[in-house]
């Protein structure tokens, strides 16, 4: 799958790539700038379902599919088992290190210096969790294998949280800028599209499209008036 590209995400949980489906937050929710605790569950129960149904009515429609990418499944190994070609390091003090920087710098209060800060340790984070290994070579069971190969995954999560702040120089939502305190007009809304191009976090912008009902505007029907 080509992560350089933006996918565009129907109700039926389909999207503009062959074959890709997703569901829940992934596809960026359905509640807008901010939702209620224990909402997220119910999105993924909810469009997981669906996207199940949809995937079993387009695979008979859509018959083989072709041969795997051998050259890309090689890459896709090399990738995780770096850390056996590393001396073993201390995994569990650079995740609490992420944590305390994301808390620290991305967390509820954010401006530029501090999302700059932020995305200049990462890096560094990174760097340092290239560099430490795991101890045993043994594949199955490897409990701190998993923990190296979900930091990895939690950075650039991070990375991608701290760029798309650092450009959104307004508040909405659970997003509050201190030196940018206004939320935009609402026709200027758009959602941030984050990608990783060649490891490095790509952003851009899609503006909103209010398909049923504009800011300002109800869909119920007012009995006095």
């Amino acid at each position: 799958m080509d992560l350089s590209r933006r996918a565009v995400f129907r109700p039926d949980c389909s999207t503009d790539q062959h074959g890709l489906f997703a569901a829940g937050e992934d596809t960026g929710g359905v509640h807008g700038g901010n939702r209620l605790g224990g909402n997220g569950v119910a999105n993924s129960t909810v469009f997981g379902g669906i996207a199940g149904d949809t995937m079993a009515a387009w695979v008979p429609e859509h018959g083989r599919f072709a041969e795997p990418d051998e050259a890309e499944i090689a890459s896709a190994i090399s990738r995780v088992e770096a850390p056996f070609r590393a001396a073993a390091g201390d995994i569990a003090a650079l995740r609490e290190e992420l944590y305390d920087l994301m808390w620290e710098d991305v967390g509820i209060l954010r401006d530029r210096a501090s999302l700059e800060r932020a995305l200049g340790t990462l890096g560094d984070i990174d760097t340092r969790l290239d560099r430490a290994g795991v101890a045993t070579q043994e594949r199955a069971f490897n409990l701190t294998w998993h923990d190296w190969l979900n930091l990895k995954s939690l950075i650039i999560v991070s990375r991608a949280i701290a760029a798309a702040a650092l450009a959104r120089d307004e508040s909405r939502g659970a997003h509050y800028r201190t030196d940018f305190p206004a939320t935009k007009p609402p026709e200027d809304l758009t959602y941030s599209c984050v990608r990783l191009v060649n490891g490095e976090i790509a952003l851009d912008w899609q503006p909103v499209q209010f398909i049923r009902v504009k800011p300002g505007e109800t869909l119920l029907r007012n009995d006095a008036a």
